[in-house]
């Protein structure tokens, strides 16, 4: 591992180490197109962590290949000039800036562009369910010279090096798959034709300059590119002069979870892939997808799988990991576990890039504060922790009470499910972060408004999170039922074979995802059309996909639980009455209440009194440890 830590030449660039940052969507710019305040807060908290060259978020080199709304733009003069402000910042903390050129294809977002996508073909991308129209030879035409615009814009702009999106089921592998370019011109009998063009622009535009030719090793998709299929492309990259080969995998139409490296995912075809891209080149090969392990950075290196290692949702999750890395401190990491619950849900909504385990990636430091206080924060779930640590690091001093007997509060039931088992390491990460700061922790023990009286506290943060909601169903006393919370904690165990779950959102489908793997029949009910809508929606579809693979799984949108009788079970599915067979156990996964007693009792009685996380109201992780983060600063 220790050659990672070691310089190594990409073009005419003496990178100070092999660690460096992929292209991550940030979704923070305007509707224009223009650079914001987040951005720069952004690249200045990762470009401080000691990687060498960090490659911006992709840019489309024409409006008409944009993947989300607030892309930056790189298309017109002011849309470029933006971008400096980014070189800028990165020069000045000793990071080489690098601009990723694309564009979408038949992947682009509609809402984005104000049109139809333009693709090879007129081929279905199933992710975004958008049809495209087939690209004209003139608009075609207009994108190659349009990447050879951007990438001169670029080196005015001080970039100093260039990467060229050539795979991830973008437009420039949609003309190589034979599946996504069904033409009979020249761009239809040669594949290799518009990327070699494309080549040309770009190399002709930014002699020089680094170019590094980004590809997808495996598309893993049915018809997908294969690793072998990628050969003549590299070829061709060799021949252009380029500087590296950075290795991906996935397709953003076709195999999403590919693309984006959900934590549910095998390693070893990783492996695999970028076995056999070695024996394709001797150029340097850049290795990414989930790696911020010691041991897989290990792996890599002893058998010779990569040159230089790209570190993504990592980065955003700890900006200090490569100095951390390069230092051996290990147990300082705050691991990523991968779940795309801050980062790209965060993106496709709209909201902008965050984490789930760092709240502040998108944030300038905040000023110290004015005067130190006595604090105490009562709950150390997700929320309650952020709020104790973030008031520890600004110099207050901190209790943190909570009446079991660790902490994690409902974060700790996520590692549970059987497509979050990395879950675990974000969990251990928050904990360790915990356990190492100034924070004088309690546990075991429920506070009462007199104790904290006794503290004379300044600020009393409330983060008590949330209670079951218990449905009022009719004869429901007469079964034995216990609540999502006790199946996932033990503190209740599941009876006999069948089981009703109540609620199919996200805790009810994972419940239901365990008990099939146990081999239990499983009903679950959702009274909305929607099933586990809370959900990130590459880990829903995933989980859903499997369970509809399971025969001793039955999930019911659209049907409300009316009654239990002796005979079994009335429902009503869509307008109709059904009765399903008794069941052994009922868990009750219908949504959770606040638990906010505690804070009706303190308010009022200290100088300022804070509800925050699930308390306030039930959420998700990523906004309890935002709300953490918040209080935290505040004062």
């Amino acid at each position: 591992m220790e050659r990672f830590f070691q310089p190594i030449r990409l073009g005419s660039l003496n990178l100070k180490n092999r660690f460096i940052m992929p292209p991550i969507k940030t979704a923070y710019g305007t509707p224009e197109g223009k650079v914001t305040q987040r951005h720069l807060n952004f690249y200045n908290n990762v470009s401080q962590g000691g990687a060498s060259l960090i490659i911006l978020e992709p840019v489309s080199v024409l409006k008409n290949g944009k993947e989300h709304p607030k892309q930056l733009r790189i298309d017109n003069e002011e849309g470029a000039s933006e971008l400096g402000k980014i070189v800028e910042l990165l020069h000045k903390n000793g990071t080489y800036a690098c601009l990723n050129l694309n564009h979408a294809g038949r992947a682009a977002n509609p809402k984005a562009t104000g049109e139809n996508p333009k693709a090879p073909s007129s081929v279905p991308c199933p992710s975004t369910g958008q049809t495209p129209q087939e690209l004209t030879t003139q608009e075609i035409e207009e994108i190659i010279e349009a990447f050879g615009t951007a990438a001169r814009r670029a080196v005015e702009l001080g970039f100093d090096a260039l990467e060229i999106q050539c795979g991830h089921g973008y437009l420039i592998s949609q003309f190589l798959r034979k599946e996504t370019n069904k033409r009979t011109d020249q761009f239809g009998k040669q594949p290799l034709l518009f990327a070699k063009r494309v080549f040309e622009e770009v190399f002709r535009c930014a002699e020089g300059t680094p170019t590094i030719i980004r590809i997808s090793g495996s598309e893993f998709a049915e018809g997908g590119l294969t690793p072998k299929d990628n050969k003549e492309l590299i070829s061709l990259a060799e021949d252009f002069g380029a500087a590296a080969i950075h290795v991906g995998f996935g397709n953003a139409c076709d195999s999403p979870p590919w693309y984006f490296n959900h934590m549910a995912l095998p390693e070893e075809p990783q492996y695999q892939v970028f076995k056999e891209i070695r024996e394709m080149t001797d150029l340097p090969l850049i290795v990414v997808g989930r790696m911020a392990s010691k041991e897989k950075l290990q792996k890599i290196a002893d058998k010779n799988l990569g040159d230089i290692i790209a570190l993504g949702r990592p980065l955003i999750a700890d900006p200090q990991l490569v100095s951390k890395l390069t230092s051996g401190d290990y147990d300082s990491i705050v691991h990523c576990g991968y779940c795309l619950q801050g980062c790209l849900f965060n993106v496709r909504t709209g909201m902008g890039l965050g984490c789930i385990v760092n709240p502040s990636i998108d944030k300038a430091e905040a000023p110290p504060p004015t005067s130190k206080m006595k604090c105490v924060v009562i709950g150390a779930g997700p929320a309650g922790i952020m709020a104790a640590i973030t008031l520890a690091q600004r110099g207050h001093h901190v209790k943190l009470f909570e009446k079991e007997k660790e902490p994690g509060g409902q974060f700790r039931f996520a590692p549970l499910s059987p497509l979050k088992n990395s879950m675990s390491k974000p969990l251990n990460s928050l904990i360790k972060k915990l356990e190492t700061s100034n924070v004088e922790v309690t546990y075991e023990k429920e506070v009462k408004a007199n104790l904290t009286k006794k503290e004379a506290p300044d600020l009393v943060v409330i983060a008590t999170g949330s209670r079951p909601n218990i449905p009022d169903i009719e004869g429901l006393e007469t079964q034995y039922w216990i609540t999502g919370l006790e199946f996932f904690s033990g503190k209740k165990p599941v009876k006999g074979n069948r089981i009703l779950i109540i609620g199919a959102g996200m805790v009810g489908v994972e419940a239901a995802e365990i008990l099939s793997r146990e081999g239990k029949t499983v009903v679950a009910t959702k009274s909305t059309d929607t099933i586990a809508n809370d959900m990130e929606p590459i880990t829903r579809n995933m989980l859903l996909k499997d369970l509809s693979s399971r025969e001793n799984v039955k999930l019911m949108p659209n049907t409300t639980v009316k009654r239990f009788t002796e005979q079994g079970v009335e429902v009503v599915l869509g307008g109709e009455k059904l009765f399903l067979e008794p069941f052994d156990t009922v868990i009750l996964t219908a949504g959770m209440d606040p638990e906010n007693s505690l804070y009706q009792q303190m308010k009022g009685k200290f100088k300022h009194v804070e509800l925050i996380g699930d308390a306030r109201e039930p959420q998700n992780i990523f906004a309890a440890t935002q709300a953490g983060y918040e209080v935290g600063t505040k004062y």
